[in-house]
């Protein structure tokens, strides 16, 4: 992958000039730094005959904008209507389709081993391992004494509370 930019002003149609073999992604499209307040854009792509706005930025209100264009043709220009200057940026990459169909394959097929080696490294956590630990073992311990004694708490005030009843009876 590599990156890719064009400033479109408007008026000035870019044409989009990829090699063979690569795919340009469009990912942003983004009003320059120098846009006069309130200006605004929108953002076309020209393919053949036929115009596609993919954008409409305004200065002060939304400057930006995400997109997801894949162009593969030569023949695609960018453009923009308004009176604001637009960056357009992406990245080429590879139209090889046949790679990109072969990897989720074998991540598929790694998934479940993976899965299994998860496990077996869980098993073998710090946090499955603290109960043996000398530091853990003194804390375990506090807890389960800390424990005991609410327990015992709780069952002097059961038996205060007995004592009173009976003595208003």
């Amino acid at each position: 992958m590599s990156f890719w930019g064009c400033i479109i002003t408007p008026g000035k149609p870019s044409k989009v000039e990829t090699k063979a073999g690569e795919l340009l992604h469009v990912s942003q499209a983004c009003l320059a730094p120098d846009t006069p307040s309130g200006a605004s854009a929108k953002v076309l792509v020209q393919q053949g005959e036929q115009s596609y706005a993919v954008a409409c930025l305004k200065e002060g209100g939304q400057e930006f904008c995400a997109l997801d264009l894949f162009l593969d043709t030569s023949e695609a220009k960018l453009s923009v209507q308004g009176k604001a200057t637009v960056h357009v940026t992406g990245y080429f990459e590879a139209e090889d389709m046949e790679d990109v169909e072969e990897e989720p394959k074998a991540k598929a097929a790694a998934a479940p081993e993976k899965k299994a080696e998860a496990k077996a490294e869980a098993a073998k956590s710090p946090k499955v391992e603290a109960a043996k630990s000398p530091k853990a073992a003194p804390k375990a311990e506090a807890k389960k004494k800390e424990e005991e004694e609410d327990d015992e708490d709780e069952e002097e005030e059961e038996e205060e509370e007995e004592e009173e009843e009976e003595e208003e009876e």
